[in-house]
């Protein structure tokens, strides 16, 4: 069996998220965990599965689209996926406590992004490649990601992670600022 994250977008309507794990099932894959994203053009299904070794990221996508599922994008996981979200964001916090850099919070809670600071004070916002956020240190955080797509629920949780190390470099002069 091999982990991977699928993501796709989902009518927001009864029976649609099922109909997307009937057509999973169907390929024997086994949905481990799900976060759901609301959009305004549906919900944005966040998945974690484990899949048997024969299939392919091809095969999934095809089992996606068989379900419903709008602009799906499929990736191999990580062991580490399979860690609580709740828990993780604990460590998060945890971790900004003791000084760790805001920008590698960032990375760990969004994943496969670059973060860079900006010198420009203006300018909070969120595009699915983008996400634009008020850096504790002064200037602004840019956040960006190729793939998947940010959500606004990301883009929520990120504005919330910087509001915490705000408070904590209010508070103590930490964390360190993204570099």
């Amino acid at each position: 069996m091999a982990l991977w994250r699928i993501r796709a977008t989902v009518d927001d309507r009864p029976g649609f998220l099922a109909v997307l794990a009937a057509s999973l099932a169907l390929r024997s894959v086994n949905i481990l965990s799900v976060q759901v994203h609301p959009t305004q053009s549906g919900a944005v299904d966040d998945f974690l599965v484990d899949a048997p070794d024969a299939l392919s990221e091809a095969d999934l996508l095809a089992a996606v689209v068989k379900g419903r599922g709008r602009n799906p994008w499929v990736r191999r996981a990580a062991a580490d996926g399979l860690r609580d979200p709740h828990a993780l964001l604990l460590t998060l916090a945890t971790r900004l406590v003791e000084g760790e850099d805001l920008g590698a919070a960032l990375a760990v809670l969004l994943g496969e992004v670059l973060v860079t600071r900006r010198s420009d004070p203006t300018g909070n916002g969120y595009s699915p490649r983008v996400l634009l956020l008020a850096d504790p240190a002064g200037g602004i955080l840019e956040v960006r990601r190729l793939e998947p797509p940010f959500t606004p629920a990301e883009y929520a949780r990120a504005a919330a992670l910087v509001e915490l190390a705000r408070a904590i470099r209010a508070g103590s002069g930490s964390p360190s600022p993204a570099q």
